[in-house]
C-alpha cells in the first residue's frame, strides 16, 4: 500500500501556502508527483520539496505550472513566495541598504555583503545552520546588489581585511568569481574598496564587523552591527553612532589606499 503524503502546513508561511497550492492544483488534475517532475524536468524529491514550501520554483518553472494550470498565479507570486523564505534579518538589511545614499561597511572576516559573489554568497549559506535556504539567500542578496546601479546609486565606502580575502584562495573556484567582482566593482564611481594589511593587527573593530547607513530621506544615521558570537543589531543611539563613526575612520586610516587595495587584489588575482 503506497504511503499517504505528507501533510502540509499552508499556515505556516507563505512559501508552503504557494507549495500547498501546487498539490492542489496537482491534485485535481489527476497528476502523481512523478506526472509532474517530468512536465517541470525534475525529479520527484524536487516537487515533494515545492509541495511542502522547502523550496520555490525558479520563475521559469513557475510559468510551467502556470501554463499546466491555465493561471498565472505561480509567475505572479512566485517572487513573494521565495521572499517569504528569507531569514526576516536579511530582509531587514536588504530594506536598509535600498533606503540608503551611502554605506561605510567594515568587515574583519568575510566579504562585505554587497560586494559578495553569487558562489561566495552560496558557499556562506552553505556553512550556516540553514543551508536549505541557500538559494533564496543568494537570489535576495542578489538583488539587493542592486542598489549599487542605476541611475541614482548608492554610495559604498567598503573596508575588508587582507586576510579575508587571501582566504580564498584555498577555495580557488570561488575566489576567482570573487576576486574578479571586486575588481569589476571597484571601477565604479561610487564604489571605493579598501583592504586592511595582515600586519596591521590592532585596528579599531577587530572583533566586529558594521555598516553605517546614511538614509536618502533625511541623512540620519543608523549601524548594523555583527559582533563576533552574537546575532546582529541596529544602533541607532547617537553617541553609539557617533563612536562606531570614528571607529570607521580609525580603521580606514589603517587600510591601504583605495589605489594600492586595488593593485593588491590584481596581483591575488594574478595568483589563482
Amino acid at each position: 500500500m503506497a504511503r499517504p503524503p505528507k501533510p502540509l502546513e499552508p499556515d505556516e508561511s507563505y512559501a508552503q501556502f504557494y507549495g500547498a497550492r501546487i498539490r492542489a492544483d496537482r491534485t485535481k488534475a489527476g497528476m502523481t508527483v512523478e506526472d509532474l517532475a517530468r512536465k517541470l524536468y525534475c525529479d520527484a524529491s524536487q516537487v515533494s520539496r515545492f509541495e511542502h514550501g522547502e523550496r520555490v520554483p525558479s520563475m521559469k518553472t513557475a510559468k510551467i505550472l502556470d501554463a499546466l494550470f491555465g493561471e498565472t498565479y505561480y509567475s505572479d507570486h512566485r517572487n513573494v513566495a521565495a521572499k517569504s523564505r528569507i531569514p526576516p534579518r536579511v530582509r531587514e538589511l536588504a530594506e536598509y541598504q535600498a533606503n540608503a545614499q551611502t554605506a561605510r561597511m567594515f568587515s574583519h572576516g568575510a566579504v562585505v555583503g554587497l560586494l559578495q559573489s553569487p558562489s561566495y554568497v552560496k558557499a556562506l549559506a552553505d556553512d550556516s545552520l540553514r543551508p536549505q535556504l541557500a538559494d533564496e539567500v543568494v537570489e535576495e542578496r542578489l538583488r539587493s546588489q542592486g542598489v549599487l546601479d542605476g541611475p541614482n546609486p548608492l554610495k559604498l565606502q567598503a573596508i575588508m581585511s587582507e586576510v579575508s580575502i587571501e582566504q580564498l584562495t584555498h577555495h580557488p573556484t570561488i575566489a576567482r568569481e570573487q576576486v574578479k567582482l571586486l575588481l569589476e566593482r571597484s571601477e565604479q564611481w561610487n564604489v571605493q574598496i579598501q583592504l586592511v594589511p595582515k600586519s596591521n593587527i590592532s585596528y579599531v573593530g577587530s572583533q566586529c564587523s558594521f555598516t553605517i547607513y546614511e538614509s536618502r530621506k533625511n541623512g540620519s544615521l543608523i549601524v548594523w552591527l555583527n559582533v563576533l558570537g552574537k546575532a546582529s543589531q541596529i544602533v541607532d543611539a547617537d553617541e553609539a553612532v557617533a563612536d562606531l563613526l570614528e571607529g570607521y575612520d580609525l580603521i580606514r586610516s589603517a587600510a591601504w589606499p583605495v589605489a594600492e587595495s586595488r593593485e593588491k587584489l590584481k596581483k591575488i588575482q594574478e595568483s589563482l
